[in-house]
C-alpha cells in the first residue's frame, strides 16, 4: 500500500509539475496503455490427486460486474457443496476502534478512523471510475459451516507487526485524505493519466514478487500459514479460497512444498478493471 500511495504522488507530481521527465507523447498515450494492460487476477485450481483447491485472486476495489461474477461463482461452487475460505482481517474484543488506522500508519499511510469513508474506497478514484469496494457478506453471506474467514484478528495483526522505532521521532506518513483532495483539484486530463500510470503499476507487478516483499510477515506468511493449515484441516472437501492477489502463488508454493502431490491443474486470468 505504501509503495502505491508513494507510486501516486510521485505520478501526480511528475503530471502536475510540467511533465519533466516524460515525453508529451508518452504521457498522452498512457490512458491508451492502461486499457491494453488490464489488471487481471488469478483462478487457480490446483489437486492432490483426491480433492481440489480453487484460488480466486481478489482485490479490494473493482468494477460492479468482477463482483458480480465472482458471486456468482462462489454460489455455483456452495451449491456443489465446496467450502469456501474467505480474507477479511476482522476486529476482535481486544482490538482498539483506532487499530485499523495503527496498522495504516505502521504501513506509512495517515486515515482517520471517524471518516465516513473506507481507506481502500478512499484511493479507488486514483485508480479509476465507477470502482466499489469488495463487500464480502454481498459476495458470501453470513459466515456458516461452509463459509469460513480464514484471516487474523486485527489484534493479532497488531502483535505481529513491527514496533515503532524509537529512534524516529515523526515517521514519514502519506495523509489519505489529503492525498484524495489534492488529486481531486487536478485538472481532469492530469486524473486520467495518473489513473492509467497507478494501473499500469498495479497491472504489471499484482502477481510479482516485489509488492509481497515489500509487506511485513505480518501481512503476508502469517496469513498464508493459516489459509494452508485450513486447508489441510480438511483433507475430504473441495475449497474455494478468496484471498487477495498477492497471496495466491505463495499459498501454492507453501502446498507443493508440504505434500509433494499437489499440482496445479488449470489457471486463468479474470479482469477485476
Amino acid at each position: 500500500m505504501k509503495r502505491a500511495l508513494r507510486t501516486a504522488l510521485i505520478a501526480g507530481g511528475i503530471l502536475a509539475g510540467g511533465l519533466v521527465t516524460l515525453t508529451v507523447g508518452v504521457v498522452a498515450a498512457l490512458p491508451v496503455i492502461a486499457d491494453h494492460i488490464p489488471l487481471e487476477l488469478s483462478r487457480v485450481v490446483m489437486s492432490d490427486g483426491r480433492r481440489q483447491v480453487e484460488m480466486q485472486g481478489m482485490v479490494h476495489v473493482a468494477k460492479p460486474d468482477f463482483y458480480s461474477a465472482i458471486a456468482r461463482h462462489i454460489a455455483q461452487r456452495r451449491q456443489e457443496g465446496w467450502l469456501v475460505f474467505y480474507e477479511e482481517v476482522r476486529p476482535d474484543d481486544s482490538s482498539n476502534p483506532a487499530g485499523v488506522a495503527d496498522v495504516l500508519r505502521r504501513l506509512g499511510a495517515d486515515w482517520n478512523p471517524d471518516s465516513k469513508q473506507h481507506p481502500y474506497e478512499m484511493m479507488a478514484s486514483l485508480l479509476g471510475d465507477g470502482l466499489v469496494l469488495q463487500d464480502n457478506r454481498a459476495l458470501i453471506g453470513p459466515p456458516g459451516p461452509d463459509a469460513r474467514n480464514v484471516d487474523v484478528t486485527l489484534s493479532q495483526l497488531l502483535a505481529a507487526l513491527p514496533p515503532d522505532d524509537p529512534d524516529e521521532a515523526d515517521p514519514e506518513t502519506i495523509d489519505l485524505a489529503q492525498l484524495r483532495d489534492e488529486y481531486g483539484q487536478l485538472p481532469g486530463w492530469v486524473q486520467r493519466r495518473v489513473q492509467a500510470a497507478i494501473r499500469i503499476m498495479l497491472a504489471t507487478t499484482a502477481s510479482g514478487s516485489m509488492v509481497r516483499e515489500a509487506l511485513p510477515p505480518a501481512l503476508t506468511t502469517l496469513r498464508e500459514d493459516k489459509v494452508v493449515a485450513a486447508i489441510k484441516a480438511e483433507p475430504d472437501r473441495n475449497i474455494l479460497i478468496l484471498y487477495g492477489q498477492v497471496h495466491i502463488g505463495h499459498i501454492q508454493t507453501m502446498l507443493k512444498d508440504a505434500d509433494a502431490r499437489w499440482r496445479t491443474v488449470s489457471s486463468k486470468a479474470i479482469q477485476a478493471f
